[in-house]
């Protein structure tokens, strides 16, 4: 991995009981003061737009932009989820 790729770390989903929740791991990198996703190659992700980063915010910015991402394919397979329940419900 070159020099100037940078990994970003994620949380999808807090740890709840024995579930220890789930994370999205991605790259970026700052071109020309933008910042851009990209694979661990620096091969920039395709359909995600670069932003304007000013400097010390470069990481902050790639953390928002993987959760734009990771939200946007999210909800096209958010139907078939499995669905965690409480505790069971109980009558009065």
């Amino acid at each position: 991995m070159p020099d100037d790729i940078k990994k970003v770390t994620i949380q999808t989903r807090a740890p709840k009981g024995t579930d220890p929740g789930a994370i999205a791991e991605g790259w970026f990198k700052v071109v020309d003061g933008y910042v851009t996703l990209c694979d661990a190659d620096g091969i920039t992700v395709s359909g995600v737009d670069k932003r304007r980063a000013q400097s010390g915010n470069e990481r902050t910015i790639a953390a928002l932009m993987l959760r734009e991402r990771h939200r946007a394919t999210a909800r096209s397979r958010s139907f078939n989820r499995p669905l965690h329940y409480g505790s069971p419900w109980r009558g009065v």
